[in-house]
């Protein structure tokens, strides 16, 4: 029997359900695939198996439970093993410090420029231990029950035009493939995936960058709070805040391929419901904004030939391509 078939029987054993997956390589790299493409692959993930990120600790090497967790013992020893053959000590963490040395390609002060100026992310800070840790679990941890947890096995699965996470109980992955298992990591779009995961991929929607501003006689500004805010039901119309004449958004959607007057409608509701006039050439300029933005990012990295500009160019013109989907008003 091979070290994955019994990772899995213990993990089954545990109280974790794993129908039809195995281990493969595909078009973005290590990943899972159906063993049988005709069945419906299940993952769950219990909740004694879900452990909280601030539980996790990197010792002489090793990312493991920490002891003091109020985590059973085959549980943890589970896990640990996990950590060590398949996730951090799988190759994982390897995979985030891939991305560090591609960015350590560029000049010092371009990437300085990238993570000051253009708000690239901390892909773009100066490697540490502490980083790479950081950067591994934002990249394969997910917020259940208001806390970041580990999700192991589910977060060997990319991303892609896919299913959905499931966080009901525990957190689940289940639906039909015909090739790899993907899901969708998040609503959010290219610009936010390259910060958060590090790579390129084309997203339906843009949201704005965070920009202060005036509308009337008030303050305008713009966040880029979106946990807990992208509305499931995908209307992405986010809680206007108020405060002594002053006006927050936690996020603003700017462009949507499959919803195009929608944004526009958004706003001009905000606003209007807010008792604000001008908002018609306000989101003209958020968008200016952003368009010049991105503009400015392909200018910036124009000419660099390593893998790092390549994909900055991607993001970017994911980016401004999703922002062009803006057109006329639907009314909200």
């Amino acid at each position: 029997m091979t070290t994955w078939d019994e990772l899995l029987d213990e993990f089954r054993a545990l109280g974790g359900t794993a129908d039809n997956i195995r281990l493969g390589h595909g078009e973005f790299g290590r990943g899972l695939f159906p063993v049988d493409p005709i069945k419906p692959v299940t993952i769950h993930v219990p909740d004694n198996l879900l452990v909280a990120v601030q539980d996790m600790i990197l010792t002489a090497g090793a990312l493991h439970v920490d002891p003091n967790a109020k985590t059973g013992e085959r549980e943890r020893a589970w896990l640990n093993r996990y950590q060590d053959e398949f996730a951090w000590g799988g190759g994982a963490a390897d995979e985030v410090r891939q991305v560090f040395e591609s960015v350590g390609a560029l000049p010092a002060e371009l990437r300085h420029t990238l993570l000051t100026d253009y708000g690239c992310g901390p892909w773009f800070r100066e490697p540490s231990d502490q980083l790479i840790v950081e950067r591994f679990f934002q990249t394969r941890t997910i917020r259940h029950r208001e806390r970041p947890v580990v999700m192991p096995l589910i977060e060997m699965a990319n991303h892609g035009d896919g299913a959905q996470y499931e966080i009901d109980q525990g957190v689940a992955l289940r639906g039909n493939f015909s090739g790899e298992v993907l899901v969708e990591y998040s609503p959010l779009d290219s610009y936010d995936y390259f910060r958060n995961w590090g790579f390129a991929t084309r997203r339906p929607v843009a949201f704005s960058l965070a920009l202060t501003g005036r509308i009337d006689s008030a303050s305008l500004k713009i966040d880029e709070r979106f946990i807990g805010n992208v509305s499931p039901d995908q209307s992405w119309i986010p809680t206007i805040e108020k405060n002594s004449g002053n006006v927050t958004l936690p996020f603003l959607m700017l462009g949507h391929q499959r919803f195009p007057r929608r944004s526009k409608g958004i706003f001009y509701r905000l606003m209007r419901d807010a008792g604000y006039s001008g908002f018609v050439e306000s989101f003209d300029r958020i968008r200016l904004a952003n368009r010049l933005h991105f503009l400015d990012l392909l200018l910036a990295v124009e000419g660099i030939d390593v893998p790092i500009g390549r994909t900055l160019r991607t993001v970017a013109n994911h980016q401004l391509r999703a922002m062009s989907f803006c057109y006329g008003v639907r009314e909200i």
